[in-house]
């Protein structure tokens, strides 16, 4: 029924002092009052998906029996370590003027993170690139790449001179 078809009814004895409408919920003694429907995430205070952690740890066959409360813990730990994470390399990228986070700056939150560090102590499972080590380094100056690039001539020609020496006796 649309809300321009609702009828109400208006009792006109004295002992049903109610009135009901016939397209909503039935009031009164009797009448079970509609909870409204939250999510569980909603209800543990939490934006991550309690449900669907919950299903994927029941799928996934993990244990026989799951209490109630494994879920909520288990979003509730993922969430701080993702805010944790998220975070500290938001700081990062604005350290380094950037406005976008970059795998670079979540790898160096999590390496500079002690809690962090701790909770993700392990091989990188990364195929892609090497890590980076530390923040950028200012690059050398010009003069100093000049002189390195006589160095490394010296170095090569030395050995082919000793060669031509002794080749000469």
């Amino acid at each position: 029924m649309s809300e321009a078809e609702e009828v109400c009814v208006v009792p006109e004895q004295e002992r049903e002092p109610e009135a009901t409408c016939s397209g909503g919920p039935p009031t009164g003694r009797g009448a079970k009052a509609k909870k409204s429907r939250s999510s569980r995430s909603s209800r543990a205070g939490l934006l991550f998906p309690v449900s669907r952690i919950d299903r994927q740890l029941r799928r996934g066959r993990f244990a026989e029996r799951l209490g109630a409360r494994a879920p909520v813990f288990l979003a509730a730990v993922l969430q701080w370590v993702t805010h944790k994470t998220m975070d500290m390399a938001g700081k990062i990228s604005k350290r380094s003027n950037q406005h976008r986070i970059s795998p670079g700056h979540l790898q160096m939150a999590v390496r500079n993170s002690s809690a962090l560090k701790q909770l993700l102590l392990g091989k990188p499972r990364h195929h892609s690139r090497a890590v980076p080590q530390s923040q950028r380094v200012a690059a050398p100056s010009r003069k100093r790449k000049a002189k390195d690039r006589r160095r490394r001539r010296r170095q090569r020609a030395a050995p082919a001179r000793a060669t031509a020496a002794v080749a000469a006796k």
